[in-house]
């Protein structure tokens, strides 16, 4: 499988003492469904999801205006490297019961992966191994055509064989009784 290097690219990230509904406002303007949320030094440290808005300040009661990205943030930060094949994360994302995962390179936040993305990976794997099993079943075909053909060649080739046999014997006795015949007629006998 490949590596997780193709996810690298820019993240939507956010502070993790940024407002609740600074948080909301950016998944909206930024069109995402999640954000890595960073500490003061830049540092992945957790994501806030659509999901953790709707559970822990909606459902929560919680006041949007004063609650922070980080109290209600998914922690502790569950990642991925960059050169993690994808049997890896899927199984660090499957055992944490996330759906999306940051991936980093040497600490730093430099990419981020959803089930989506696996799902379409793992779907491009399998028509991958698709291929060459159609390939096989269809060379297999062939190739069991082609038996069947010289099977039925063999068959025809032997029959004409016997063919040619039988109308060479045929006209070996045919010859040798007109050679007979003209060995009667030269030697002045009457033929039998």
């Amino acid at each position: 499988m490949r590596e997780l290097t193709h996810y690298e690219k820019e993240v939507t990230t956010i502070r993790e003492d940024a407002l609740v509904c600074d948080v909301a406002e950016r998944m909206d303007a930024e069109g995402v469904g999640c954000l890595v949320v960073e500490d003061a030094e830049g540092r992945p440290v957790g994501v806030v999801t659509d999901r953790d808005l709707a559970l822990r300040v909606v459902a929560a009661g919680r006041d949007a205006g004063v609650t922070t990205a980080g109290s209600v943030m998914s922690h502790p930060l569950v990642a991925a490297e960059a050169a993690d094949p994808l049997e890896r994360v899927i199984a660090k994302m499957s055992s944490a019961g996330i759906r999306r995962m940051p991936v980093l390179r040497d600490g730093r936040l430099s990419g981020i992966v959803s089930l989506d993305d696996l799902v379409g990976e793992l779907a491009d794997e399998l028509g991958d191994l698709a291929a060459p099993a159609r390939a096989r079943a269809r060379e297999g075909h062939f190739r069991g055509r082609l038996e069947d053909l010289r099977g039925e060649f063999e068959a025809r080739l032997t029959r004409l064989r016997g063919q040619v046999e039988q109308t060479g014997t045929q006209m070996k006795d045919t010859l040798r009784r007109e050679l007979d015949t003209l060995r009667e007629r030269l030697r002045g006998s009457p033929p039998h």
